[in-house]
């Protein structure tokens, strides 16, 4: 069978138009002078009087990877309307993440605080996350980076974060690609879709024009993976809570493991619920 690029375009049309989802996708930027409270990618957490950092069941602290202010996000039907949601994750060889045990939450932990409310004073914050971050950094010398701390990013640095709403259709990479494609493609054609791997190079690279690869900082929309989705046999964490991506410049480095990108997978109803205790953890790189 042969197809012209409009057969392709319209296809991609229709699939981006049946799977399409809402999405905030993020920038990030060097903070100036951030409040405690503001969305921000690592820098000085929220904490409230009384609270203290997260651990891990071993005492070992989680740095936190990013923080988001819902009533800074632009009108939209994922995040609860107010609040705080922060992202923990441990400074170990696997930025926290237990690629056995996905949803765990002693290396990684998803804190939501639904009222903001009087904090822990910002100096005594800075203090001793300026300490737990000095001393993990003295102590550490058993992975690659002797006497650096094992994290994606710089703990000690705020960057802030932009939001732009929008919509997207499925990404390539999303594990229910192909059975979305297979009902447009045999609308079209009367028969089975062969995946995007069983078509011509020449009809993929087609596509790929026309099709969402998922990339990017976002909430919600589709993922985007360097090898594979690892909801497989999973159809509970059906949201995209939140993904990173590796990015550097002169001012800033997030980067995981080899330019590889961090998804956080929630199921819809718990969002709802704002129930995140089973929030899926996945990073992984080329």
């Amino acid at each position: 069978m042969t197809f012209t690029e409009e057969q392709i375009k319209q296809l991609a049309d229709s699939l981006n138009v049946e799977t399409a989802r809402e999405v905030i996708h993020i920038t990030l930027s060097v903070g100036e002078n951030l409040a405690l409270t503001d969305s921000k990618l690592g820098g000085l957490p929220y904490i409230p009087k009384g609270g203290t950092l997260p651990t891990t069941s071993q005492g070992e602290p989680l740095f936190m990877l990013a923080q988001i202010n819902c009533e800074q996000l632009p009108e939209n039907s994922l995040y609860p309307k107010k609040g705080l949601l922060q992202f923990w994750i441990a400074s170990d060889e696997y930025y926290g993440a237990d690629f056995e045990n996905r949803c765990q939450n002693d290396t990684k932990r998803i804190c939501y605080f639904p009222e903001i409310q009087e904090s822990l004073p910002i100096a005594y914050i800075k203090e001793l996350y300026t300490k737990i971050s000095t001393s993990k950094r003295e102590t550490n010398n058993i992975f690659t980076r002797e006497n650096a701390l094992e994290l994606p990013f710089n703990p000690n640095q705020s960057l802030a974060l932009g939001f732009e709403k929008s919509v997207e259709g499925i990404s390539y990479a999303d594990v229910h690609f192909d059975d979305e494609m297979q009902k447009i493609w045999e609308a079209a054609f009367s028969e089975e879709f062969p995946g995007l791997w069983g078509l011509p190079e020449e009809v993929l690279k087609v596509f790929y024009k026309y099709l969402s690869n998922g990339a990017g900082h976002k909430i919600g929309g589709y993922p985007d993976f360097a090898q594979y989705d690892p909801r497989e046999d999973d159809n509970f964490h059906d949201t995209l809570l939140l993904q990173i991506e590796s990015e550097w410049n002169e001012q800033y480095s997030v980067m995981f493991g080899d330019a590889g990108v961090a998804n956080f997978f929630i199921n819809r109803e718990d969002l709802a619920h704002c129930k995140f205790d089973d929030v899926l953890y996945n990073w992984d790189c080329g």
